[in-house]
């Protein structure tokens, strides 16, 4: 009822007939990610988050609000009386994990302690995410809202596992919030203090929880902005001048953006990156996600920067395309299975129309970063997992922006040799 009442408010004539069945299926995935997990897994970190956190939270909001309130906004300690409660949170001494506790607690009080409730508005808060994110990019590519409804909205494994209460619903929803705020600020939209708090808010909510999500994003933002403005300058000389000077800004900036979220979080410093991957790739492929779906490897990881990048066109291939049908060990991995079948032959299908109009496919800001982004993110969680259950969920924030670049180049091949007989 409430999103009937909101979708007035947040759609046109064209795109509303997406609204709901995108809200709904989102809703539907919460609920089935959570059998899932319950009767398939027999645990796992959504329950985590909620039965071994949210719900201790919740509890000692009813028994005494204060200690509710330290356990929400103080520090996390075992002081002031909030041992009894705290001891029971499995991720209280985990920064990015509790602030999933944390939310899902101040959720569960307006739904009386439910899971099903609690996860049902997860996925209609990432919702509002991604339907900002839409709209944002309809307005850059009108007339072509169904192709971005199925990128944005419509993928099966997005609306699985981007649903439920875990780390990837909310970082995935301020993705979108991220992605809609830039793309208003860079092409010059009102309300441009509110989009920059907008962009501000959600970076630092992402970079909390998630902070590789923010390592692959910024430097494909910054090359964004740069191709947008060099479309400004209409002096072709002028160009051609400014843009080496501009293109090594643009390194520069993005060499900061990784070096500045290295300071803050030394696991992630530029001398200890490769390291941290290739300890998260063992521990996730071999130990912690042991049980979270079969194994994978891509080869033996050292902690050199050469050894990470020899693996990037297969870290890459797996997080897009694979399991292939042939490695398929659980009916899980049959249904992703078919939704990296599918993605491989339109790539290979956009590929082939595109051939000679490739440039012009790529003439867009827009399809430069969501191929950017995509590749980036895809061989970052794809050399560092090793385990395919749980790179289903981690890949889930590259798969719009990546379905992205295939619909539209798949619109702009289909209608380049109609453009080439017209003219």
């Amino acid at each position: 009822m409430v999103a009937m009442g909101v979708r007035t408010f947040v759609t046109d004539k064209t795109n509303r007939k997406y609204f709901l069945p995108a809200l709904i299926l989102k809703m539907v995935g919460a609920t089935l990610m959570g059998l899932l997990y319950y009767f398939y897994y027999g645990g796992g970190d959504t329950f985590t988050y909620f039965t071994r956190g949210a719900i201790h939270i919740y509890e000692a909001f009813w028994d005494k609000p204060s200690l509710a309130w330290h356990l929400l906004f103080g520090e996390t300690d075992y002081g002031q009386g909030v041992y009894s409660y705290a001891s029971k949170i499995f991720m209280y001494n985990d920064p990015s994990s509790y602030i999933i506790v944390k939310i899902a607690a101040v959720i569960s009080l307006f739904v009386g302690g439910s899971y099903v409730a609690t996860s049902l508005i997860f996925a209609a808060l990432s919702f509002t995410g991604l339907w900002a994110m839409y709209l944002a990019f309809s307005k850059l590519f009108p007339s072509k809202e169904w192709f971005l409804a199925l990128a944005i909205l419509f993928i099966p494994s997005t609306i699985f596992w981007g649903s439920g209460v875990l780390k990837d619903t909310v970082t995935f929803g301020f993705l979108g919030w991220a992605t809609a705020a830039f793309i208003y600020l860079v092409y010059g939209q009102r309300k441009r203090v509110l989009w920059f708090l907008v962009l501000v808010f959600s970076l630092y909510v992402i970079y909390q929880i998630k902070i590789y999500i923010v390592m692959s994003l910024l430097p494909a933002m910054i090359v964004w902005a740069y191709f947008v403005n060099m479309d400004r300058v209409k002096n072709k000389v002028l160009k051609y001048m400014i843009a080496p000077f501009v293109i090594i800004i643009t390194v520069l900036l993005s060499g900061y953006a990784v070096y500045s979220v290295g300071a803050n979080n030394k696991k992630y410093a530029v001398e200890n990156l490769a390291e941290t991957v290739r300890i998260t790739a063992y521990d996730v492929g071999r130990f912690t996600g042991k049980n979270a779906g079969s194994r994978y490897d891509l080869g033996d990881l050292d902690d050199s920067y050469l050894g990470m990048l020899k693996l990037g066109p297969a870290a890459i291939n797996v997080a897009l395309f694979r399991p292939y049908l042939w490695e398929v060990r659980s009916p899980l991995m049959l249904i992703a299975s078919l939704e990296g079948l599918g993605f491989m032959i339109l790539s290979i299908i956009v590929l082939f129309r595109s051939r000679r109009n490739l440039l012009g496919v790529l003439n867009n800001p827009a399809i430069i970063f969501s191929l950017i982004f995509s590749l980036t993110f895809a061989f970052a969680v794809g050399v560092s997992t090793y385990n395919f259950g749980t790179l289903f969920r981690y890949k889930v924030p590259l798969m719009p922006f990546f379905g992205i670049f295939l619909a539209i180049s798949w619109v702009s091949a289909k209608s380049a040799p109609k453009e080439e007989k017209a003219v």
